[in-house]
């Protein structure tokens, strides 16, 4: 069996807690990869330390000394990957609000507790309840008999929300244990902050509700997901928290492809047929784009699909290198006025530039926001039921 932490990790308890099968499939495949954890991971030691000074004390001289070297290691992490645009100066600005917000709630602790405490990348330990558990928790504050614990999740790409989530819910529960011996809390405080998507949400429960989660609802699952016959259970978790085994698993396969048990007219859907079948589409859309990827790695690194093969796609031309394109044309007797295009950056952009208060307070009336256009959610999304704006022409 291989070491249990590696595939029982809080950041997939959502997976392995609904699906403990996959535990055990995921741990057949090599632990990836990304540029965008790397860009997470760079931006998470600058909020440290950024924390560390505004709230922690932090003496000016060590402060410069760390930002600078944080300032180094990022901007050459997007001088070397450069399809992810970015710079030191902008994440500092994305990660303002978030530090922010951080500050305040310690000095909201401290009116209430003189003794409150804050403690950034702390290690949390909660075998108790997964076997091998651990992880780094960003932020715990505590004092006045409860314990907050905030997650920064720098990504852009996914909408992460604080009620019922497993991760810091777990995160908690292991700050809890830690500082259980030396303070009496009664409340839990957990905090999911995503910058670049203006999303900050929280949970509140009291300690009891939390051990009793612990103990009845994760404790089980992580028994099952640690042995060798775990329930294999498809769902959004296969894609949500990226499962490794998703594209050849064959339960979720099965699940996807079996659209026909509910068509009982053998011409036509019924609304309540069509219900069953939307509620796929995402899974069946996600499959297909892994089971593809699966299948290119695969012939391409010498193992045979039957009935297929890797083709090269369609490029489109592209400058080798655009500073050396406008030299040679203007060395040539074009203008360089007529070799660029004038175009205003967008919102976000702007937004990095200024920063969010300069923002609001320079162009905040110049904002709009139109209505978007409707899409289809599930009954479960908590966005409010679409109402059309009327138009001009109606009465």
């Amino acid at each position: 069996m291989p070491d249990v932490h590696a595939y029982l990790s809080a950041s997939s308890a959502e997976r392995w807690i609904n699906c403990p099968g996959s535990a055990r499939l995921a741990a057949l495949f090599p632990e990836s990869h990304s540029d965008a954890a790397d860009e997470g991971t760079l931006a998470h030691q600058m909020a440290q330390h950024m924390i560390q000074h505004a709230a922690d004390g932090m003496d000016d001289g060590r402060f410069e000394k760390l930002r600078a070297k944080d300032q180094k290691a990022v901007d050459q992490f997007y001088k070397e990957h450069k399809e992810m645009p970015g710079s030191a100066e902008t994440m500092e600005r994305i990660l303002e609000p978030y530090v922010d917000y951080v500050c305040a709630e310690y000095e909201r602790m401290k009116k209430e507790d003189e003794a409150a405490v804050i403690s950034t990348e702390q290690r949390v330990d909660f075998s108790e309840y997964v076997p091998g558990g651990f992880g780094t928790s960003d932020v715990v504050i505590i004092g006045a008999g409860k314990i907050t614990v905030i997650d920064l999740k720098y990504g852009k790409g996914v909408l992460v929300r604080a009620p019922g989530n497993p991760q810091i819910r777990l995160y908690a529960i292991g700050a809890l244990d830690l500082f259980d011996g030396i303070y009496d809390f009664e409340h839990v405080k957990t905090v999911i902050y995503q910058p670049r998507l203006d999303n900050v949400t929280d949970e509140e429960m009291t300690v009891k509700e939390l051990r009793d989660w612990a103990e009845n609802t994760v404790k089980p699952k992580a028994v099952e997901a640690a042995g060798d016959h775990g329930a294999i259970c498809p769902g959004p978790w296969c894609d949500d928290h990226f499962c490794p085994a998703a594209a050849r698993c064959k339960k979720r396969a099965e699940w996807i492809l079996k659209m026909g048990q509910f068509v009982k007219d053998p011409d036509l859907l019924t609304d309540d047929e069509m219900g069953e079948v939307l509620a796929r589409l995402p899974a069946l859309q996600a499959f297909a784009r892994k089971a593809t990827n699966y299948a290119i790695d695969a012939i391409t690194t010498g193992h045979p699909i039957k009935g297929y093969k890797v083709i090269e796609g369609t490029s489109r031309r592209r400058y080798s290198d655009e500073d050396k394109v406008a030299a040679a044309a203007i060395a040539a007797g074009y203008d360089e006025a007529m070799l660029y295009s004038r175009k205003l950056i967008g919102i976000t952009e702007m937004t990095s530039l200024m920063g969010k208060k300069n923002f609001s307070q320079i162009l905040g009336g110049l904002i709009v926001k139109p209505q978007g256009a409707p899409k289809l959610a599930p009954e479960s999304d908590p966005h409010p039921s679409f109402t059309p704006t009327p138009t001009d022409f109606e009465d």
